[in-house]
């Protein structure tokens, strides 16, 4: 069977991670969208090195923009000592016209140690997200991990990858063995028109009876979901929407702020966090979740190259709702009538972000 273990800060998945590649024997493969030179990647890539060296097998793939603070100096050495060292910059799918072709990003967190230990969720590497509340889950178990493999292959594909380097674990399949049927991955591809994650979110509010919590750092819904949103209010579903105050991305936050009224007419309660939480997710009831890198908003559905994972296994989703509950008890909650009290100003800076988060996705 599949073991579990959910990290719920940064740091704590930082540890784990460390963890697993430090006892790696035959290979490391890390897909990773911001993993900076600095104070907390300086020691996962010292002991990167350290395992190429050593005859480990190791693939890192970084996305050009997320991980731009990668020095030269650290991107030589790591090829130096044997690191097949790639970036999402230079890929061979077309795109739907150039703009598309610009603001798609690998925006996947996955990372396999030995083709039996996966590691899959929201978290990157950069000091500044140390005190982070994020979700990451470790999952051990050869025949589980092996679609994490072949995502991984694919992608070292599109970035320029040579096939021969991956063509152990192109042989996985998309699929799981009737054992492990409590475990989806769920993969989004920038060059698609069909954002499965998205399709995820929706189902999760049409098939719940009693209780959805979603949870996002970013929150920018499309119609489909609000329709499914309010479907699942009008039977009586309750629903929670954890997100943060602030985040780091500023006119994310206004875009936010944008939809609070809508999601108070409609019944959904609003918690925000005065910490930063960069956890994705939703958890349906006591008996089905999924976890990963899609952000409730346009740019995760659409332009990006995301990996999630669904839990059926009711006592993993059990462990996921315990954490999530915890961060709702420190949040917020929306008051209201004192929300429909915020200045001119406020709403002002609200109407722009969202104006703008429009024309940067190019959505009406």
């Amino acid at each position: 069977m599949s073991q579990y273990q959910i990290y719920s800060t940064s740091q704590e998945a930082w540890n784990g991670m460390y963890q697993a590649i430090c006892s790696a024997e035959k290979s490391i493969y890390w897909e990773l969208y911001i993993f900076v030179d600095d104070e907390a990647g300086e020691r996962f890539f010292n002991i990167l090195e350290q395992k190429a060296r050593a005859g480990v097998d190791v693939k890192l793939i970084l996305d050009y923009v997320g991980s731009f603070g990668v020095s030269r100096k650290r991107a030589q050495s790591l090829k130096d000592a044997g690191v097949d060292l790639l970036f999402f910059h230079e890929r061979k799918y077309r795109y739907r016209g150039l703009w598309k072709k610009l603001v798609s990003r690998t925006h996947r967190k996955i990372l396999v140690v030995d083709e039996s230990i996966g590691f899959i969720g929201g978290v990157n590497i950069d000091k500044r997200m140390k005190d982070w509340l994020d979700i990451h889950i470790q999952i051990q178990g050869r025949t589980a991990v092996r679609t994490l493999s072949r995502a991984f292959a694919k992608m070292y594909l599109i970035c320029g990858g040579s096939k021969k380097n991956v063509r152990h674990l192109l042989k996985y399949k998309f699929r799981i063995a009737k054992e492990f049927q409590d475990i989806h991955f769920v993969f989004d591809d920038a060059h698609d028109t069909r954002s499965f994650a998205r399709r995820k979110y929706t189902e999760a509010l049409l098939r719940a009876r009693e209780r959805v919590i979603l949870f996002s750092p970013y929150y920018f819904p499309d119609r489909k979901f609000l329709y499914a949103l309010w479907q699942a209010r009008k039977r009586g579903v309750k629903v929670d929407l954890l997100i943060p105050f602030r985040t780091d991305v500023r006119i994310a936050t206004f875009a936010a702020y944008a939809w609070f009224s809508l999601m108070k007419k409609y019944g959904v309660r609003v918690h925000l966090l005065d910490t930063m939480m960069h956890g994705k997710g939703v958890i349906v009831d006591e008996e089905w979740a999924m976890i990963g890198s899609s952000n409730l908003e346009h740019g995760s559905f659409y332009d990006n190259y995301e990996a999630n994972v669904t839990l059926a296994d009711k006592n993993v989703v059990k462990k996921l709702k315990t954490i999530v509950e915890g961060w709702l008890q420190k949040a917020n909650l929306l008051d209201g009538a004192r929300w429909e009290r915020r200045g001119a100003w406020h709403r002002f800076k609200e109407r722009w972000a969202i104006r703008l988060y429009r024309v940067w996705h190019r959505r009406s």
